[in-house]
C-alpha cells in the first residue's frame, strides 16, 4: 500500500513516541476531560462544535486540544483492522520475566522502543509483561520474537498468542460510555484500494482538512466524506481521540484470557462478549487460549461484576483468567511502511 506524501501538517499529527504511562499524574481539568470525550465520539468535529458542546470559546478549545496532543494525552488516528495498514500477521507476546531482571519498567520501555511493538502492558498474574506485535508477514513475526524479544535482558520465558482475527475494538471510555458507543466498535471489513489510502493518510493526521485528502488522493472532496462517512458507518473505521485509560480514571483495566468449551463456537462466543460495554479489544488467537479481551473498568468492584456476572457465566467459556495492567505503554499505529 503507497501511503501519500505530505503536503503539509495540522493538528493531530502523531508520532512513534510512546503516549505516558499512568504513572504521571494526568491533571486533567474538568473542560479537558470533557474535550476527551467529544473527541472520542469524534476525531475529527470541528472546533467550533466542541466550543458549543463545552460553552467556551473556539480559541479556547483550540490551545486546550493542541496542548493535549502535544502532552500526548491523547492521539488522534482512525481505529481499523490493521490488516488495513499492511499489517497480516500479529500477536500478544506474553513475557515471564526472570528473579534477577530487576526493573520490569526499564523491560517494558525497552519493548515499546521496537518499531513492531505498538502496545506494552505490565501486568499481575503468570506473565509480568505482554507486547503487542504488529508485522506485515510471519517471517517478520518470528524474527521479532526470536532477535528482538527473547534477547532482551530480563526475558525468562515468552508464549506467543498468535491472532486468528482482531474481532472488535472499541476505543471510547472517556466519560459517560453509552451503549451506542458499543454498537459503533470496529470490526474487519474488506475496504478497496482508495479507502486504504484514506485511512493511510489519515493515520498521519486524523485531522486532515478534506480538501488536502483529496488534493493528495487526487478525488474529489464529495468523494472523499461520502467515503470516511460510509466506512464509518459500516464499522470499518472511526477516526478518534486515543488516550491511556488508566490516565483516565479507570483503575481496573486488563487483559482477561480464555478457553472456550469443545463443541462451541469461538465468532459466537466472541460475539456474546462484544455486547458488553467493558470490552475494549477483543482477538481470537491461536496457543494456549482461544480469546483475549481487554476489559475497562472504573474499579475492581466493576470488573468484579463484569467478570463474575457477565463473563463467566457466558454459554461456551470453559476457563478464564485476568491479569490486571499495572501500567501500559501505546504508540500510535501507523501504515507498515511508514514505521
Amino acid at each position: 500500500m503507497a501511503v501519500p506524501e505530505l503536503s503539509g501538517v495540522s493538528l493531530g499529527l502523531p508520532s512513534r513516541r510512546v503516549m505516558p504511562g499512568a504513572s504521571e499524574e494526568s491533571g486533567l481539568t474538568e473542560v479537558e476531560l470533557h474535550l476527551i470525550d467529544l473527541l472520542q465520539a469524534d476525531g475529527r468535529q470541528s472546533f467550533a462544535d466542541m466550543a458549543r458542546a463545552t460553552g467556551i470559546a473556539e480559541k479556547t478549545v483550540r490551545r486546550k486540544v493542541a496542548r493535549l496532543l502535544e502532552d500526548r494525552f491523547i492521539t488522534i488516528v482512525p481505529v481499523t483492522d490493521p490488516a488495513m495498514l499492511g499489517y497480516e500477521s500479529m500477536a500478544l507476546v506474553c513475557i515471564r520475566v526472570g528473579a534477577t531482571a530487576g526493573d520490569t519498567a526499564a523491560l517494558a520501555n525497552r519493548l515499546a522502543a521496537l518499531p513492531e511493538v505498538d502496545y506494552v502492558t505490565c501486568t499481575t498474574g503468570r506473565f509480568a509483561v505482554q507486547a503487542e506485535v504488529m508485522c506485515a508477514d510471519q517471517a517478520e513475526l518470528q524474527r521479532v520474537v526470536d532477535s528482538e524479544i527473547r534477547t532482551l535482558p530480563g526475558v525468562a520465558d515468552v508464549e506467543v498468542l498468535p491472532y486468528l482475527r482482531l474481532q472488535y475494538q472499541q476505543a471510547r471510555f472517556s466519560g459517560h460510555r453509552p451503549a451506542s458507543a458499543v454498537s459503533a466498535g470496529i470490526r474487519p471489513f474488506q475496504l478497496d484500494e482508495v479507502d486504504r489510502r484514506i485511512i493511510a493518510r489519515l493515520c498521519l493526521d486524523g485531522r486532515a482538512p478534506v480538501a488536502a485528502l483529496a488534493a493528495e488522493l487526487e478525488a474529489s472532496e464529495t468523494k472523499i466524506r461520502q467515503r470516511i462517512s460510509r466506512m464509518t458507518e459500516q464499522g470499518a473505521t472511526r477516526v478518534m481521540a486515543i488516550a491511556n485509560p488508566l490516565r483516565l480514571g479507570y483503575r481496573a483495566v486488563g487483559w482477561m484470557v480464555l478457553r472456550v468449551n469443545a463443541g462451541d463456537r469461538l465468532t459466537e462466543v466472541a460475539e456474546g462478549l462484544t455486547r458488553l460495554s467493558a470490552v475494549s479489544y477483543l482477538v481470537i488467537t491461536a496457543g494456549r487460549y482461544d480469546l483475549l479481551v481487554e476489559l475497562v473498568c472504573r474499579d475492581r468492584e466493576e470488573l468484579l461484576a463484569v467478570v463474575d456476572k457477565d463473563i463467566r457465566t457466558l454459554r461456551g467459556v470453559s476457563e478464564s483468567e485476568v491479569w490486571l495492567y499495572m501500567d501500559l505503554h501505546y504508540k500510535p499505529l501507523l501504515p507498515s511502511n511508514y514505521r
